[in-house]
């Protein structure tokens, strides 16, 4: 009897190794084919790591993912509740599904998902996230309490910018200035903050400081004729025709089609 006990035991360990080592094999060719765009592949890949365990909430994540990326938003979504139910502790599991909620514009689901996230793990984009929402909602109290939360969390210029079109929106523009400037000092590279910051001292009729970051824009991306037509207009504003001339002709040469009245004779 003892004898048959022994063996049965070893079986079931050598199965456990077997399905182990199979799940192993299916993660890594899921990654390769992800690697080179082969996304259904991948997903049939998870899909066999599922069938070996039902519980892995790794291999739901993951095949969500994916499903994502093709636009299988209903099955992805499925996938992210079975993550969850089986590793209700995985922040993941909650805060992707968010996100892809408020993607597709279900904010009331997307905010709970976040209430999930959030006693979970730290996390900044959860209260960013669901602070773009309530700004949606007209709650701009609790948006506001968010963006403050997020960045008291983690320093990154998109909260900042966020925060910032905010203020401006509640009429708050030396605010907003401080936060894009923040913004723009953390990622000096990026195009957005200095577009934005452009934006709110055209509202306060600053054009020298707007015409300033359009400028800043050009010269990290020439080939957007927005940059040039925005800055055109400041310059017609403040009568520097010889500079928009010069303007406009690079505004065509990047794509520009808007017609803007301006004599460059």
């Amino acid at each position: 009897m003892k004898i048959s006990i022994s063996i049965f035991c070893l079986l079931i360990f050598t199965n456990v190794v077997v399905c182990q080592n199979s799940i192993k094999k299916y993660r890594q060719q899921a990654k390769e084919y992800e690697y080179v765009k082969e996304y259904k592949k991948a997903i049939d890949c998870y899909s066999k790591i599922i069938k070996l365990n039902p519980k892995d909430s790794f291999a739901y994540l993951d095949r969500a993912l994916m499903k994502q990326v093709l636009y299988d938003y209903k099955g992805a979504l499925k996938d992210f509740t079975s993550a969850g139910k089986n590793n209700p502790t995985e922040p993941d599991c909650f805060f992707l599904k968010g996100m892809l909620q408020q993607k597709m514009k279900d904010y009331k689901n997307a905010i709970l998902n976040y209430n999930k996230t959030m006693p979970l793990e730290i996390n900044a984009d959860a209260y960013r996230f669901r602070g773009e929402i309530k700004e949606i909602y007209k709650d701009y109290k609790g948006a506001m309490k968010d963006y403050d939360r997020a960045i008291s969390m983690n320093r990154y210029s998109e909260v900042y910018i966020d925060r910032g079109l905010l203020k401006s929106k509640l009429k708050n523009y030396k605010g907003a200035i401080e936060d894009l400037n923040t913004a723009i000092e953390i990622s000096p590279l990026e195009e957005n903050g200095y577009y934005i910051r452009a934006q709110i001292y055209t509202k306060i009729k600053d054009y020298k400081n707007a015409i300033k970051d359009y400028k800043k824009d050009i010269e990290l991306n020439n080939q957007k004729p927005i940059y040039y037509f925005k800055k055109i207009l400041l310059e017609i504003k403040l009568n520097e025709n010889v500079n928009a001339c010069n303007d406009l002709i690079d505004y065509k040469n990047n794509g520009g089609k808007l017609n803007i009245k301006l004599n460059c004779n």
